[in-house]
């Protein structure tokens, strides 16, 4: 597993530098994650994490792309497979979003949408618990943003989920189905400058798992209280710190009498930009 996780380090940043090179304007970070209270699938017990996030995001002529790597060690109640310490898992997340008014070379805004967009992506993970996630999912649809200070955008998307299931012995070829995905960053002051930001997804029911039960819809809502700390030192935009929270109803659409399935989980933030 520390081998995958130094390829996919190896790998994210080779990737970043060049598409940051390309790029009309660009923002990478490094993040550090810290909560009690994540829960596992099949798992009743609440789990400790510490993660470790690689993000950028940055602007080209046509449109954004996105790339997240969370680098994530669980404590021993979400142990390794055959293991007596935590598990360790690699997830990565990359979008392309294409911009219908700037390929079409003029604004495309009504109401309160000032752009719409067509998005395409994928995630990966690998994890080296008892269920061996080996998840492959690729995500396209169009999506909206809103004229707001700021920025909010809603996407309808078309999901489509791969996976591996050590309990079953076998990977899984989910249903496709659909996403509805809303993203937001709001800059504001609250004594320092500081920001709101986050992630909300309603993905619906992907047919049968790999125990040949009906998943179910999933809710997923990541979110963010940030303060500038930087700004008190004279680097603004730099260093930022706060609380996050993150809820999970129905994870991996996993049935609701599945113990672990649901997530409330108050989390500590530092992020440094680039």
């Amino acid at each position: 597993m520390l081998s995958r996780t130094k390829l996919a380090c190896a790998v994210s940043l080779a990737l970043i530098a060049g598409v940051a090179q390309s790029a009309d304007w660009s923002n990478a970070s490094i993040g550090l994650t810290y909560g009690t209270k994540f829960k596992e699938p099949g798992n009743a017990a609440e789990v400790k994490k510490t993660i470790v996030t690689l993000q950028y995001v940055g602007g080209f002529k046509y449109g954004v792309n996105f790339f997240t790597l969370d680098m994530l060690k669980s404590d021993v109640n979400n142990p390794a497979r055959n293991s007596t310490r935590g598990a360790q898992e690699v997830y990565v997340v990359y979008s392309n979003s294409l911009s219908l008014g700037k390929l079409g070379g003029s604004p495309v805004k009504f109401g309160p949408v000032r752009d719409v967009a067509w998005q395409t992506g994928f995630d990966f993970n690998s994890k080296n618990d008892a269920f061996g996630a080996g998840l492959v999912k690729f995500i396209a649809g169009p999506k909206v943003e809103f004229d707001v200070p700021g920025l909010l955008t809603l996407g309808l998307l078309y999901y489509k989920e791969h996976n591996n299931n050590s309990f079953a012995g076998r990977n899984v070829h989910f249903d496709g189905t659909a996403r509805l995905a809303a993203v937001w960053n709001f800059p504001f002051q609250a004594g320092t400058p500081a920001v709101f930001k986050g992630f909300a997804n309603f993905t619906g029911a992907k047919g049968l798992d790999g125990g040949g039960a009906q998943t179910s819809p999933e809710t997923w809502l990541d979110s963010a209280l940030l303060w500038d700390i930087g700004s008190v030192a004279g680097t603004p935009k730099t260093f930022y710190a706060g609380i996050g929270y993150q809820y999970i109803k129905h994870k991996f659409g996993n049935r609701a009498s599945l113990p672990g399935t649901k997530v409330s989980a108050p989390e500590l933030k530092f992020e440094a930009h680039f």
